[in-house]
């Protein structure tokens, strides 16, 4: 050992030691920024995946995986337009023509519209991708689900169209009523005038409806409907409701037949909205049951609770999925011998029961009749 090198090893131990504990270190703050990386990509809403330079997938976040139907095993190493299977366009994968992946090599960024099978079975998801320059051999895209916002849009294009043609059939209706009474005012027949006017009744009775259905849509999405509790007896809320839609009942030389006793317990609720309820339902009579047929409204107490119902003769609405049948704006699969109207009614009906703490259900009767029956509970003693 040359002189002064005891001296030098032990520096050199030193400076070894020094470099392990940066190592150390460097090797921990790796770690917790890949954790942290880590946290952040599974905990945001849109998928990501990365990809090398021949568009294998290198990485799979869960949001992805659970969007594609596969698991970060099944998609890691393959082709990402096997495991995404965008639809084909005039029978070209879009992959092959117009992949955003190899735009943005030279745009810089790129982004795309695509219907994704994925490995699921049944409609194609609609998902927007966004796909980044590659840095450092990895490609990062950024896929977001929009199948729901694009249901949406389809159903509020589907709702301004049908507004639109439900608002302009009965105004069209009543300017005609209204320009015959101001020609015949002074000769047509007592009878005559009075049909006129009972049809200028139905059709604004229509509008009314239409209007505080749309009213009510909007104030439960947005959180604002209010429930006023009150004491109420269902006798009267049937009656209100009988008055309502009398003129719609006698159009179709349909009769109402109520069973509803005067000593059922009372209710706690909403007169107004609880009698939109039974409006609601006997407008659905009235459209889907025979002309000339029976419409019944009946109601009986059980211990804790008020069991009504609305019953008509009519066929029942197509399918027995409770949850499609009171979604919102599914209209009747039946005939309807009116234009088919914004699908709001049994919707509110479902809503306004369930903020009374009750619930209802469909049902078709052993006489074969259709059945709406709604469950309240009654109002507890002071």
């Amino acid at each position: 050992i040359p002189p002064g090198g005891a001296a030098e090893v032990g520096a050199l131990a030193r400076t070894m030691e020094t470099m392990r504990r940066n190592l150390i270190d460097l090797t921990a703050t790796l770690r917790r920024r890949e954790a942290e990386a880590q946290a952040v990509l599974g905990g945001i809403v849109e998928g990501v995946y990365a990809v090398d330079r021949n568009r294998m997938i290198r990485y799979l976040n869960p949001q992805a995986a659970r969007l594609l139907g596969v698991t970060t095993e099944q998609a890691v190493g393959r082709f990402c337009g096997d495991v995404l299977k965008p639809r084909e366009a005039d029978g070209r994968r879009p992959c092959d023509v117009r992949c955003p992946i190899l735009e943005a090599r030279t745009a810089g960024s790129a982004g795309a519209i695509e219907h994704l099978l994925g490995a699921g079975a049944g409609e194609p998801r609609t998902a927007v991708i966004t796909s980044a320059a590659p840095v450092e051999g990895l490609q990062v895209q950024v896929i977001r689900d929009e199948s729901e916002l694009e249901a949406v849009r389809r159903a509020r294009d589907s709702v301004l169209a049908n507004i639109s043609h439900e608002f302009r059939t009965p105004l069209a209706a009543q300017l005609a009523s209204i320009e015959l009474l101001l020609e015949g005012m002074e000769k047509m027949p007592p009878e005559k005038r009075r049909e006129l006017v009972t049809s200028l009744e139905r059709g604004t009775r229509r509008l009314t409806q239409l209007i505080d259905n749309l009213l009510e849509s909007v104030r439960i999405e947005s959180g604002q409907l209010a429930i006023r509790r009150q004491t109420v007896a269902i006798a009267d809320v049937v009656s209100d409701a009988a008055a309502m839609v009398a003129s719609l009942l006698a159009q179709r030389r349909q009769t109402l037949a109520v069973a509803v006793p005067e000593e059922l317990p009372l209710l706690a609720g909403d007169r107004t909205r609880l009698t939109q309820v039974f409006v609601n339902l006997l407008a659905n009579a009235n459209k889907f049951a025979p002309e000339d047929s029976v419409v019944r409204i009946g109601a009986e107490a059980q211990p804790g609770k008020l069991i009504a119902w609305v019953e008509d003769e009519g066929p029942g609405p197509a399918g027995r999925d409770d949850a499609a049948l009171f979604a919102r704006f599914q209209r009747g699969g039946g005939a309807e011998p009116e234009p088919a109207g914004l699908g709001l009614g049994l919707w509110l009906v479902k809503s306004i029961i369930e903020r009374h703490a009750g619930s209802v259900a469909f049902e078709r009767t052993a006489a074969g009749r259709t059945r709406f029956t709604l469950t309240l509970p009654v109002e507890t003693p002071p």
